[in-house]
């Protein structure tokens, strides 16, 4: 898919933030990354600044779904992580990292992640 200038950098900026946001939730399953370095972790990845960048564009183009699907796991984690641990436990953030990986796989296959490996 030919992206112009502005969506090549959306689309590595998320993915960038999705694969960041993978290892860090790799590293809870793992036992290698406690609570307060999660909760660091997503703060530093900022999804939100990069939610209020991206939305508008997201929400009118349905090409890039995948990409709203992983800004708003992330941006919704970092907002209700204390929540979701409490309720649920650390074994709840086995299933947003299953779904991030599924929509970076199919952000991978959609687009040319070749030239957009340096994102990553």
């Amino acid at each position: 898919m030919g992206l112009n200038q502005a969506d090549q950098e959306m689309v590595k900026d998320i993915t960038r933030m999705g694969v960041r946001a993978g290892v860090l939730l790799r590293g809870v399953m793992l036992q290698k990354v406690d609570e307060d370095t999660l909760r660091w972790g997503l703060r530093e990845l900022a999804p939100g600044d990069l939610m209020s960048r991206y939305m508008p564009v997201l929400v009118n183009r349905p090409e890039y779904v995948q990409l709203l699907n992983i800004l708003h796991l992330i941006f919704s984690l970092e907002g209700q992580l204390d929540f979701q641990i409490q309720e649920y436990g650390f074994d709840s953030l086995k299933d947003d990292l299953q779904e991030i990986n599924f929509s970076l796989q199919q952000v991978g296959e959609q687009f040319d992640l070749q030239e957009l490996a340096e994102a990553i």
